[in-house]
Formats: structure tokens, C-alpha cells, sequence
């Protein structure tokens, strides 16, 4: 029997706009053998279940141990071990103690196999397809803009005056403390391009810069704050954006683009879901 010409042909062409697709992925980080690993395979299931079709990056420190690692591989991640980044030697308290390890997440730049990245915390969910992301122009760097109303921003102008950079009009920066800050993001997702010469210069950088209270997100708005661009709060609610007014002990982002947003509250002896619009 005679090849199929037609089908062969259209074979080679899918082989090759697949070969020259650009190589994009979904990247997070993890340290330590705490329970944080949970957190991660929840992401993974996620993003399973939104039926992205990108894979997820799996940032690990050494002291991830090897249970864990298999746990990350049997959910379809790829897992990278990555050595620890730590900032110069200060006296700075950090608002939290443990964000010193976060310093390590600036080695996700060297990951050059991939031409552009979507970062998300560990304890994120993703609850909508969000590959479209993906697609923003290059250039740039994405993120959603922080809230000042969190307690761990209590030693702030910002956090005195209820100054809120999602709500400027709300209440009006004061001419008499200076210059309006510039826009700042919070870390725990946004969308960038990997790079050899930005993963240098960051590392560079960060010899040189004095750690500040919010350790790798401090230094990641002032490395970026020319090229930042903000996307709505919707990828990355968090508790006090959404006035959810609970005491809550800890929290995940739901991401839903559809111009909802559920907040996934985890109480001290229970699970409370609440949606805003």
C-alpha cells in the first residue's frame, strides 16, 4: 500500500512547530522536610485539574529529603535541586525568620531551558486554567501589587497612615513623608523570563545590597521596579485584600481570572471557604 503523503507531511510540520514552540513552565520552590511539601502536591493536582498544559517546576534545597523528592516525581513534577542563596551577613530582622531561605529562589533565573516561567508559592491553588499568562509580552516583569495592611508591614509609613497602593484615592500619600512610593509586588507569584545574564546580575547584586525586612521580595522590587508591570489581584489574593475578616491561622490563593476570587481560609479546627466578587 502507497504512504499516506498527506498524513506524513502533516506529521513532519507538527514535529516541527512543536520542536520551535517556545518552552514555558510553571516553577515553585521548596526547602526543608517540614509539611510544606503538601502544599506543593496540592499545586500540582491543581494545575492537573485546570488541565494546564505546562509542567511544574520543582525548586528544591539539599535538605529536601528523598521520600519527598519521589512524593514531587510520582505527581508529574520535575525536580531540581538548587544549592542555598544566602544575603550578606547583617544584623536586619527579617519580619518573618524563615525568609531568609527565600533568598534561594532568585536560582530559578538560571533555569534557561525555559524561555518563560510563571512562579507560584508553595501554598498557592489554582482553582482556573491560568496558562494564558504565559502569553504577556516579553520584557516585562508581572506580579500583583502587595498589601501594606498586614501586620508584618506594621514598621511602615504605609502601614501607619492605611496607606493603600491598590486603592491610592482611599487615603492620599502625605506631601510631608516625601515622595509617593514606588509600586511594589508581592513574591509569591509573578510571571518572568529566565536569563543567564539577569541570573548574574542578581546574584551580583545581592553581594552588595544590605538585607531589608522582607528579604528576596524586597530585593526583587528594587532589581525590577523599571520593568515591573502590575496584573490584577485576582492572580494572588491574599487574607487582608480580601477583608475576609477572619482569624485565620494560615490561608491559600485561589486563583480564578473569571473575575471571581475564592479565598480558602484555614482555621485553627476547621476549613472555612468564602468567595468574593
Amino acid at each position: 500500500m502507497a504512504p499516506n503523503i498527506t498524513s506524513a507531511k502533516t506529521t513532519v510540520i507538527s514535529l516541527a512547530k512543536a520542536a520551535s514552540l517556545p518552552r514555558r513552565a510553571y516553577v515553585t520552590f521548596l526547602a526543608g522536610n517540614g509539611d510544606y511539601v503538601k502544599g506543593v502536591v496540592g499545586l500540582a493536582k491543581g494545575l492537573r485539574k485546570v488541565k494546564s498544559k505546562y509542567s511544574l517546576v520543582v525548586a528544591i534545597l539539599p535538605d529536601v529529603p528523598e521520600d519527598h523528592r519521589k512524593i514531587l516525581v510520582e505527581q508529574g513534577c520535575i525536580v531540581k535541586e538548587i544549592e542555598p542563596v544566602y544575603p550578606p551577613e547583617n544584623q536586619t530582622q527579617f519580619a518573618m525568620a524563615y525568609y531568609v531561605i527565600n533568598y534561594s529562589k532568585l536560582r530559578i533565573w538560571n533555569f534557561v531551558e525555559y524561555s518563560k516561567m510563571v512562579y507560584l508559592d508553595g501554598d498557592i491553588q489554582v482553582f482556573e486554567n491560568i496558562d494564558h499568562l504565559f502569553d504577556m509580552p516579553n520584557g516585562k516583569f508581572y506580579a500583583v501589587m502587595d498589601c501594606f495592611c498586614e501586620k508584618t508591614w506594621s514598621h511602615t509609613p504605609q502601614y501607619k497612615i492605611g496607606y493603600c497602593q491598590q486603592c491610592p484615592d482611599k487615603v492620599q500619600w502625605p506631601a510631608k513623608l516625601g515622595p509617593k512610593p514606588p509600586l511594589y509586588f508581592n513574591a509569591g507569584m509573578f510571571v518572568f523570563e529566565p536569563s543567564l545574564s539577569v541570573y548574574d546580575e542578581l546574584l551580583r547584586k545581592l553581594k552588595i545590597t544590605p538585607p531589608t525586612p522582607f528579604a528576596e521580595q524586597d530585593f526583587l522590587n528594587m532589581f525590577f521596579r523599571e520593568i515591573y508591570k502590575p496584573i490584577p489581584p485576582i492572580y494572588n489574593l491574599f487574607s487582608s485584600s480580601a477583608s475576609s475578616g477572619f482569624a485565620c491561622k494560615d490561608f491559600f490563593v485561589l486563583l480564578e481570572p473569571e473575575g471571581r476570587a475564592m479565598l480558602l481560609v484555614i482555621l485553627l479546627e476547621s476549613v472555612t471557604y468564602s468567595k468574593f466578587s
